[in-house]
């Protein structure tokens, strides 16, 4: 019996891609705090650690099923009751580059050992204004029905695992008119190490959130302010049976925010210590002129500045519905949540 509850608690570390985004901003943090201190020496001898993806040239993922009769596929099936998308005329999608807005896509999957890319689970978009000073996240909620090019209405963590960066960010932009940057994914085997080497993180939890924990990790929690290491903090971002994957996504912020606070009080030599250790899993669409470029003009932001946070589809915009075989599909009312990120976004 032992072994079996040791088996299942192995397999819920291995989707470590569930969870998580926090990591990400903060290890773009320590890239843009050290690169606008070092520069050159800093290319040199940190940033060519970061794994790279060219966005022209990712293929498509043959490991994803697509025909519907096969036993692994998890795509909605098309049938004519189907909800239409109206998709967003390419005038109407948002020029990040000639309006002084910057977004960055934070991207988590559930990728295990061995496995190539697969469904992003997570998805936060960061957005940084840089003419009117402001910043926030978006997370885009996984279960989201969408249209995908070439590919048709599926869920929208479909769209990373079949085409990677560039089908992602073509998906965001033809349903929600937002154009993306930059892209950030990191390799969530070492998470909980990476989570440890920063220090852990402090979060205020509600008595739902520490009896869930306490039951099925065994941890020793307590209502309201709590240290989290890593493997505690994995288990509070994946948090779902207790509410919902909007929740969740919440939580994921809220370990992001909680870190960016505290590395607003870091000093560069501390961080520069684990960089060794946390740059080998990051993969990123930037080249390190692009990092560097991007840290001198966001990194003053960060530092002060107040962060926004919301979900989309926003609460109250969408309707849980069954589309085709799959279940807990979101259907989202795609005018609102559009104009929503237009007033975030500040266009």
């Amino acid at each position: 019996m032992n072994d079996n509850k040791k088996t299942a608690k192995s397999v819920r570390w291995q989707k470590i891609g569930l969870s998580i985004l926090c990591v990400f901003l903060a290890l773009v943090l320590l890239v843009m705090i050290f690169a606008t201190a070092f520069l050159e020496y800093a290319e040199n001898r940190y940033l060519d650690k970061i794994n790279r993806v060219d966005i022209n040239n990712e293929e498509t993922n043959p490991s994803i099923p697509t025909d519907p009769t096969d036993p692994d596929f998890t795509g909605p099936v098309k049938d004519p009751t189907d909800v239409e998308h109206n998709t967003v005329p390419p005038d109407q999608i948002t020029d990040s580059n000639s309006d002084g807005l910057i977004n960055i896509l934070l991207v988590g999957q559930d990728r295990r050992p061995g496995q190539g890319r697969q469904r992003s689970d997570s998805m936060i978009l960061c957005s940084f204004n840089v003419e009117k000073g402001t910043i926030s996240m978006t997370s885009f909620l996984r279960d989201t029905y969408v249209y995908i090019p070439g590919w048709g209405s599926e869920k929208l963590n479909a769209a990373y695992a079949h085409g990677g960066f560039k089908l992602l960010y073509e998906t965001l932009a033809v349903n929600f008119g937002v154009s993306v940057d930059a892209g950030v994914e990191v390799d969530f085997s070492g998470f909980k190490q990476i989570i440890d080497l920063l220090g852990g993180v402090d979060i205020s939890l509600t008595q739902k959130e520490v009896d869930h924990l306490n039951k099925w990790y065994k941890f020793n929690l307590s209502v309201g302010p709590n240290h989290l290491n890593g493997e505690q903090a994995l288990a509070y971002s994946r948090i779902r049976k207790i509410d919902m994957d909007a929740m969740r996504a919440q939580r994921q912020r809220t370990v992001l925010l909680a870190l960016i606070d505290k590395y607003k009080s870091k000093s560069i030599s501390e961080m520069l210590d684990i960089l060794d250790d946390v740059l080998p899993m990051v993969t990123t669409t930037m080249s390190n002129q692009e990092i560097i470029n991007y840290a001198v003009d966001l990194f003053p932001m960060l530092s002060n500045t107040e962060i926004k946070t919301q979900q989309i589809p926003a609460a109250g915009t969408y309707t849980e519905m069954t589309v085709g075989s799959v279940t807990a599909t979101k259907v989202a009312d795609m005018e609102v949540n559009r104009q929503i990120l237009k007033d975030l976004l500040g266009n």
